[in-house]
């Protein structure tokens, strides 16, 4: 399955022996993270995916040939709104996004099935498992160190996520930042399609084509649906896989996304760690660059397509009129809209409009300010919600 061993090693060589003054420093917290969960629980992880992979071979080829039709992807940076935008589309049925425990603990079809068969067992019994797992994530989330991820990105392992996140599987992800924050052994995955050699693109996005495959198999088909900020630099080769994807691209002014991500990736650190702020400036600084590219490409890689295929939207306006904008989506991409989606946007509009972000950005552990994160942007595309125009309101 082609897991990605040099690049591993480095980043564990450097997690042990070049980690001071770094996101990932040593300390007592980062060593169990490391010894415990990085040297055993995932090797352990991917050598019974890699069983059950071969299980599926065996039990259900049928896979192999299962279509995977105009799928559809949210790309952004993050913290653009995509969470939002694909919590909501997630409830039109034609839909298959994938949940986050499929993703990482059962990217394998057998593995869903079992997990399904001990889930049906666990009702029948009264859901003691159900309850006991809900008492752990309760434990879990109120732990100190986990608070400054989960207050601006709670992780729900029974709802949509990143599926970008399958190639974590092959160790061949910027999204390792989160786990081993070292942004100089990444840099070549914060510039995909650029950076990384081909023969190596095609064989990870072939087998993120095959785990959409299981992933649609196993729910008897539907559309995918993805939202994957780390995708943003590889649009050429994600429209290599899918011919007929289609785009929602979401806009937010960079002097909100950049340290909007910082403080992302700084409760990724201190959940897997004991960063310090005054050593984390370097970090920002890379954000901030991958953030750059990110902008460029998604200009520059989706300017081709047709309308039919591309819709970009605004934050603001996804914020302020979630009914009209996904109106606006459905009738771009040419998608119909089920009546219970309609219902439920009639109903979370409001909601959403009203909702208030208490988040303070944090532009002194950055060393930065508004003015030089807006300079740095300032030659690229149009990049704030201004430059994009509101979905025209339909009658009501």
């Amino acid at each position: 399955m082609n897991f990605n061993f040099p690049l591993y090693l480095r980043l564990m060589h450097a997690s042990f022996f070049r980690s001071r003054k770094t996101p990932g420093r040593l300390c007592p917290q980062r060593l169990v993270f490391l010894l415990v969960q990085s040297l055993v629980l995932y090797p352990l992880l991917e050598i019974l995916h890699r069983l059950a992979w071969g299980l599926d071979r065996l039990l259900y080829p049928a896979y192999r040939k299962q279509e995977v039709e105009a799928p559809v992807f949210i790309i952004a940076p993050h913290r653009s709104g995509t969470t939002l935008l694909l919590d909501t589309l997630a409830r039109d049925p034609q839909f298959r996004p994938a949940a986050l425990w499929e993703i990482l603990f059962a990217p394998a079809i057998v593995e869903r099935k079992a997990i399904w068969a001990i889930g049906a067992l666990d009702r029948r019994l009264g859901s003691p498992l159900t309850r006991g797992l809900r008492a752990f994530k309760r434990s879990w989330n109120a732990l100190p160190q986990n608070r400054p991820l989960l207050s601006l990105h709670p992780l729900h392992f029974t709802r949509p996520e990143e599926d970008i996140q399958f190639l974590l599987h092959l160790s061949t992800t910027y999204d390792l930042l989160a786990f081993l924050p070292f942004p100089d052994l990444l840099r070549d995955y914060a510039d995909y399609s650029r950076r990384v050699p081909a023969h190596r693109r095609r064989r990870e996005m072939a087998f993120y084509r095959d785990m959409v495959k299981r992933h649609l198999y196993a729910h008897k088909g539907g559309r995918p649906l993805s939202k994957s900020p780390t995708f943003s630099p590889a649009i050429p080769d994600v429209l290599e896989t899918f011919p007929d994807a289609r785009f929602i691209h979401l806009v937010r002014a960079p002097v909100k996304v950049v340290p909007s991500s910082f403080s992302l990736w700084r409760g990724h650190w201190i959940m897997n760690g004991c960063p310090r702020d005054e050593d984390l400036a370097e970090a920002a600084r890379s954000i901030l660059e991958h953030n750059r590219i990110w902008y460029r490409r998604l200009y520059e890689d989706l300017a081709h397509l047709p309308p039919e295929r591309l819709v970009r939207v605004s934050y603001d306006e996804l914020k302020a009129d979630l009914r009209g904008t996904v109106e606006h989506i459905y009738r771009q991409l040419e998608l119909t809209m089920p009546p219970a989606l309609r219902e439920y946007l009639a109903a979370e509009t409001p909601k959403v409009r009203a909702y208030r972000s208490h988040h303070r950005y944090l532009w002194e552990v950055m060393q930065m300010t508004p003015e030089t994160v807006a300079q740095a942007f300032a030659d690229l595309p149009p990049v704030s919600e201004s430059a994009i125009q509101p979905p025209p309101q339909p009658q009501r």
